[in-house]
């Protein structure tokens, strides 16, 4: 790590002061330093339940009310158009525009009280990938005071950088970049964890094209891969001297990427994992064709390539279409028509054939699924027919890796405006999945990126 200007000083436990501090302000939380180190410590002696994780990333904010927490017993004006439907699990109902889903309760878990307090699709997104608001920045306003923590898939990617296999990064995300109103979203890369922890990406699903590496990793013309295994020895021979004369762990990042690079333009198992048509077409038909449906499928056969960390991007925008977005779940009116036609039947479909195809080749048990926004959506309804952005109360679901199916984590207020049980923060969804993958967060502290939430208690197995 690079320290300019501080004098780092451990105690006898390898934490630095600054590290110390960080926890001693969990004490604000009712969490003391000796309780937060002994659950830290107890859940990664506890060993790992899940080797992966599937992050399925709804982009704009879908509504509980049209999915996961509906209100039958609300006034019109906040139960909408649509009613609740029996699930696999006795007492469990969700909304009738996730019918297949609804068949597979069993496989997941509903988390219904989360909650946070930026209203904003940027800063909400960055509350939502990284646990805290610091650094995060309205549309057209001032930042937040304080650094932009890393992603959740750039905390996995650092904790596993010792036992990851070559190949592909360890954070790979599938689908465009996220922005909303030309701003790009917050929290998406590895901030101080460096350039080697930030997301490999991957575009969308192109019908014609299908998917392909990002042309600045194609080799040229037919160049063999011998070839370029003899230029990557040349490469690391060059720069001998250099790793020698310098330790800054900043040209040691610079090498990881470069050697990254290498290897997946040398690894046989790269562009296998890319060939979805390799897959029997009734699968493929059964997550849908559409491009949502087809990067889950990739996101599958990454899970089989080793990657620790795939991010699922539905969209690039929040906005919606009509709204000058590229199809975001951020449905200010028309939201009953457009979730019936389009946005549930896409993620209905995809989501129960995710979790089908994953538990029929062994992988669910080990591969933790989440499906979230940045918040939810308001409990009245506008007079265009929308709903509006809601923080305040709202749902994520978890499945596999050690998460109990047919659970139902907190509730919301009857208009589901607000958490009637204890709220629930993005950081503590970010405690649960280290926790499942059994990763050590005390490691974070060197790098002043605590996670200083707390596993979620309902989710344990």
């Amino acid at each position: 790590m690079l320290n300019l200007g501080r004098v780092n000083s451990r105690d006898c436990s390898g934490l630095s002061r600054r590290a110390m501090l960080q926890v001693g302000a969990c004490s604000a939380l009712g969490l003391g330093l000796p309780h937060w180190l002994a659950n830290t410590s107890a859940a990664s002696d506890a060993g790992a339940q899940a080797k992966s994780v599937i992050l399925l990333w709804l982009w704009g904010g879908p509504s509980h009310h049209e999915t996961w927490d509906p209100k039958p017993n609300a006034p019109v004006d906040v139960r909408g158009s649509y009613s609740p439907i029996p699930t696999a699990t006795p007492g469990t109902q969700i909304c009738e525009l996730l019918p297949l889903t609804a068949q597979r309760t069993e496989k997941f878990a509903i988390v219904r009280s989360m909650a946070h307090e930026m209203k904003d699709h940027n800063q909400a997104g960055t509350v939502a990938l990284t646990g805290n608001k610091n650094g995060s920045r309205a549309s057209g306003g001032i930042p937040v005071p304080g650094r932009v923590r890393p992603s959740m898939g750039s905390l996995v990617s650092y904790l596993t950088r010792d036992n990851t296999p070559t190949g592909w990064p360890s954070y790979t995300v599938v689908g465009p970049n996220c922005k909303v109103s030309g701003a790009d979203l917050r929290g998406q890369l590895a901030g101080s964890l460096g350039p080697a922890h930030d997301p490999f990406r991957i575009q969308s699903f192109d019908f014609e094209r299908g998917f392909e590496l990002p042309s600045a990793l194609q080799p040229l013309g037919d160049l063999p891969t011998r070839r370029l295994q003899d230029r990557g020895q040349l490469l690391a021979d060059l720069d001998a001297w250099q790793r020698r004369a310098e330790t800054n762990g900043a040209v040691d990042r610079l090498d990881d990427l470069r050697q990254q690079a290498l290897g997946m333009l040398t690894a046989p198992e790269t562009k296998k994992a890319l060939r979805v048509e390799d897959e029997r077409e009734q699968l493929r038909d059964r997550y849908g064709r559409t491009a949502f449906g087809q990067n889950c499928i990739l996101g599958r056969r990454l899970i089989e390539a080793d990657v620790p960390f795939v991010q699922l991007n539905w969209s690039g925008d929040a906005e919606d279409e009509q709204q000058g977005g590229d199809g975001g779940w951020d449905l200010h009116y028309r939201l009953f028509e457009r979730m019936q036609d389009r946005y549930c039947p896409i993620f209905d479909r995809a989501f129960s054939a995710l979790l089908d195809d994953l538990d029929s080749r062994g992988l669910l048990e080990t591969t933790l699924v989440l499906a979230m926004g940045e918040f939810g959506r308001s409990p009245k309804i506008s007079s265009i027919g929308g709903r509006e952005h809601w923080p305040s109360g709202y749902s994520v679901v978890a499945a596999g890796g050690g998460i109990p199916g047919g659970k139902v984590v907190g509730a919301t207020t009857n208009d589901g405006g607000y958490p009637a049980t204890t709220p629930i923060h993005p950081v503590d969804v970010i405690a649960t999945t280290t926790e499942k993958l059994g990763l050590d967060r005390v490691a974070l502290f060197e790098q002043d990126v605590a996670v200083l939430g707390t596993p979620i208690e309902a989710l344990q197995s």
